[in-house]
């Protein structure tokens, strides 16, 4: 064999050994910012093929295309998780584009601030429908398509809301709660197809969530007194949760499932948050 067919030769075994390689594929939901794009681009690092779904269709496609420039392997798919026929599209994406699903992080979720008494029903709706059916419905679509590749993980983002809460957050406390009680479930129905569930639960973080919907002087005094309530004196960022979420889903953490992670800067050590 000459030197040159040598080398066509090797050209053409390594090609078929690369694209022969399966990556671990991850959906993440309300990944366009935030802590959503935070856990997206730490699980791209990780060697994962991630799906950027969100309802910001052009903020997801920024993102995907800004991880695609620094070489990983990235899908944006508009996503409204409330619809059930958009989360079904976005799993089928999923697999037509990388061959399956490995890992869902349901992050996708709003807030709503008010008194009880004075929620409106509508907004009530839209949290649950957001926080808790999206959540829902993704691992509805998702779990089959994890069996089929003999397992999975499933991590819900909830709250220290679901533990601790405050004054004018019925709605959100609400739906976080509910999605631990989810988790539990999902836990036990879906554990015989080698699928774990786990839900993690931060304190305050400083994301757009944070930020959204108030002036910068609340924003800052809400993340001071968050802070004060901390051991370390400190919030969360968005790091902090992608970190959590890429132990969560990998072998180190095979034996967890069914399970609330307080990730809080132990701010529930004192429930005082003054």
């Amino acid at each position: 064999m000459t030197d040159h067919r040598l080398w066509e030769w090797l050209s053409a075994m390594t090609a078929v050994r690369r694209d022969s390689v399966v990556k671990k594929v991850a959906i993440v939901t309300g990944s366009a910012r935030g802590i959503g794009k935070a856990i997206a681009t730490r699980l791209a690092h990780d060697g994962y093929a991630v799906v950027i779904a969100d309802i910001l269709e052009e903020l997801a496609t920024q993102t995907a295309e800004e991880l695609r420039r620094q070489g990983f392997s990235a899908l944006a798919v508009p996503t409204d998780v409330r619809q059930e026929p958009q989360v079904q599209r976005m799993v089928e994406e999923a697999v037509k584009a990388f061959g399956g699903v490995d890992v869902l992080v349901n992050n996708a979720g709003v807030m709503w601030r008010g008194n009880v008494t004075e929620t409106p029903t509508d907004a009530f709706d839209f949290v649950l429908s957001v926080n808790l059916r999206g959540a829902f419905l993704g691992i509805k679509h998702a779990a089959p398509v994890m069996r089929r590749r003999g397992g999975g993980v499933i991590v819900n983002i909830a709250s220290i809301h679901a533990f601790a809460t405050q004054a004018g957050m019925a709605a959100y406390a609400a739906s976080k709660t509910g999605l631990i009680g989810l988790t539990r479930a999902a836990a036990l129905d879906l554990g015989q197809w080698n699928i774990r569930v786990v839900a993690i639960c931060p304190g305050a973080v400083d994301a757009p969530m944070l930020w959204d919907k108030v002036n910068e002087a609340e924003a800052k005094e809400t993340a001071r007194r968050w802070a004060n309530a901390s051991p370390l004196n400190t919030i969360l960022r968005p790091e902090d949760v992608a970190h959590c979420v890429a132990w969560v889903v990998s072998d180190h953490a095979r034996m967890l499932t069914g399970v609330a992670i307080l990730l809080d800067a132990g701010v529930a050590t004192d429930l005082r948050i003054r």
